[in-house]
């Protein structure tokens, strides 16, 4: 039976973890200019954005092909004072105790991965959770949302298509620099290299800096100018916090990666200066 990798602090997800889980993605999303730019109205609407993640995470771990991970750490009591205005209230009732959920990751396997049937929730078998609960969008904006899909589709599908893929990493703001996403994205880098799976990611600027260290190599960068909506944003965000900048890579299972960039033709990951 193949072995997978043993991370401390780091778990796979069950359903049970749902309600933390989209709690920890909103406020680390947040962060990200594609959240920014495809829901301009986060702040009115948090509830929606929540449950939009409730689903995303629900839909993973059904998924055979998707692993969904979390990281846990012991919680700071204040940790909501770290989270954007409007998702204080939702963070601070999803206070599970002295140590919980503190980061999230899923990740895609390739066709036909052995490793599928070893990497389900533990509570896979259960019913209870199972149900998409009620999401009414508001938060979102259907002409981002479209724009979004047609500038970045075509690029995914280049690079993308037919490999494993990591899809999501998002961590709480008030536990970065614990080393919690660089945790959750080795434990699927370890996957990549057990499976021998060329291993590709969409990443915000964020995200784009933990995976230049896991060792990802950028073949393109794409970029979405924001809206006129969404100049009517918080005095504290800055005025470009909805450009979307998504840097899309891949990263090899080979242990001399850069004799086999110069093979395939992808350059060395260029991370912008301003989040690295």
């Amino acid at each position: 039976m193949p072995s997978t990798p043993e991370i401390d602090g780091v778990r796979l997800a069950t359903y049970g973890d749902l309600p933390r889980m989209a709690v920890v993605a909103a406020a680390a999303f947040f962060w990200s200019p594609s959240f920014r730019f495809q829901r301009p109205r986060h702040r009115e609407f948090p509830a929606d954005t929540i449950s939009s993640y409730w689903n995303e995470y629900n839909q993973a771990i059904r998924d055979p092909a998707c692993v969904v991970l979390v990281a846990e750490d012991d919680l700071d009591p204040n940790e909501a004072e770290h989270v954007y205005d409007a998702l204080r209230r939702a963070c601070r009732s999803s206070f599970p105790g002295p140590r919980g959920i503190v980061g999230v990751c899923s990740f895609t396997l390739k066709k036909d991965s052995c490793y599928a049937p070893l990497l389900q929730a533990a509570d896979h078998d259960n019913s209870h959770d199972r149900q998409q609960i009620n999401h009414k969008a508001r938060d979102q904006c259907s002409e981002a949302l479209d724009i979004y899909e047609t500038v970045t589709r075509p690029p995914k599908t280049k690079h993308l298509a037919d490999k494993m893929r990591l899809n999501t990493i998002a961590v709480l703001p008030r536990y970065w620099r614990r080393g919690h996403a660089t945790r959750l994205v080795n434990f699927c880098t370890q996957i990549a290299d057990l499976d021998d799976a060329l291993l590709g990611v969409s990443a915000a600027p964020h995200g784009a800096v933990v995976a230049a260290r896991a060792g990802f190599e950028e073949c393109e960068t794409v970029r979405i100018k924001r809206l006129a909506k969404h100049e009517q944003q918080a005095p504290e965000e800055p005025r470009d916090a909805a450009d979307v900048v998504l840097w899309i890579g891949i990263r090899l299972p080979f242990p001399d990666r850069r004799e086999m960039n110069s093979l395939i033709g992808v350059r060395p990951w260029r991370v912008c200066p301003r989040y690295g």
